[in-house]
């Protein structure tokens, strides 16, 4: 069944695609009141997103994957963050460690420590706010600002109010707002993951060149295991 933001989404699709990114914010919490979350991994454009829903409705919550595999920097600057913006932020953990299985089969280490979690922390959710830009990958080439994909038989509101931006214009609010940034990128991570997983990139590399470098991975499923509709 669709929820009322849903079938408003529908309705209004084109003033959604073109719709600023705060405005976006603001249409997924107010349309979808009390199912909808934010997850964020504390890296680049989640925190223009955690930023916004600071100032928006602190009351969100901010989902934080926590895979057991995070720098330290990741969970200490999470907590800073937190901290500072008084964010509503729920860490979900995966249902069982199955080990270093990253080294053998980092798919199923993805599903087991990040898309099981996350499917089972959004069964109460009707809209999913995420910070996904075209820019980042050939896999992201084509995400919109607002979708509706497919979860367990029922249909949920994919946002991504940052679809069109870049990643200038991420480091740009940052900068406008003061909003502190990940540690690691000063030390050359484009894109932050799970240690094991995540090595900083070279000048000209893509973003999220550093992501599962030399596996021919390049998602970890969380914006895989739904079906766009």
């Amino acid at each position: 069944m669709s929820s009322p933001g849903v079938a408003l989404a529908r309705r209004e699709p084109d003033a959604l695609r073109v719709a600023a990114a705060e405005s976006l914010v603001t249409w997924a919490i107010t349309a979808h009141p009390g199912r909808v979350a934010l997850t964020v991994s504390f890296g680049g454009g989640g925190l223009v997103l955690a930023h916004m829903v600071s100032r928006i409705d602190p009351r969100v919550p901010v989902l934080f994957l926590d895979t057991g595999f995070h720098f330290p920097e990741t969970i200490a600057f999470r907590n800073r963050f937190a901290e500072r913006y008084r964010l509503n932020v729920i860490d979900i953990h995966p249902a069982s460690d199955p080990g270093p299985l990253y080294q053998t089969d980092p798919d199923t280490c993805c599903h087991i420590r990040k898309v099981e979690p996350l499917e089972r922390a959004m069964a109460g959710l009707d809209a999913w706010i995420t910070a996904l830009r075209r820019d980042q990958s050939e896999t992201r080439r084509t995400v919109e600002p607002v979708e509706h994909h497919e979860i367990g038989g029922r249909t949920i509101v994919k946002v991504m109010p940052l679809a069109h931006w870049t990643r200038d214009d991420v480091q740009r609010y940052l900068a406008a707002h003061r909003v502190p940034h990940h540690p690691l990128l000063d030390q050359g991570y484009t894109s932050i993951g799970c240690w094991p997983c995540t090595r900083p990139t070279a000048p000209g590399e893509p973003e999220r060149a550093g992501r599962w470098s030399g596996t021919g991975k390049t998602e970890c499923g969380l914006h895989t295991f739904t079906t766009k509709r």
